[in-house]
């Protein structure tokens, strides 16, 4: 809370809820924003594990069964669709990043 800008906002006299809400916490936010775009990455890799061990049926478990099979189709599908999910994931968070980040544009 020491930066020039939320000092500047303090001495124009905003209230602090005003301060707290659009200054600090934009910029605050941004790290988690990255943070959480990475970890969906993280969420749709465990799936394999997790539907494995507990034999729920989804990309995961087809996943295993492709690899034990050597199905390399369904395994190239497999990876192109978990390929796009998290790509997609990373274009959202940018698109997000627009919207909290004045500094950040897309072209």
């Amino acid at each position: 809370m020491n930066e020039d800008y939320i000092l500047t906002a303090f001495a124009k006299g905003l209230p602090n809820h005003v301060i707290k809400n659009k200054y600090a916490a934009r910029n605050a936010i941004l790290p988690v924003t990255t943070h959480v775009g990475i970890a969906l990455g993280y969420v749709v890799g465990g799936a394999l594990m997790v539907e494995y061990l507990f034999a729920y049926p989804g990309l995961g478990y087809t996943l295993f069964s492709a690899i034990q099979n050597e199905d390399y189709p369904l395994m190239q599908g497999i990876f192109l669709i978990i390929s796009l999910c998290v790509i997609l994931a990373n274009f959202l968070v940018d698109i997000i990043y627009t919207f909290i980040d004045p500094r950040v544009r897309l072209i």
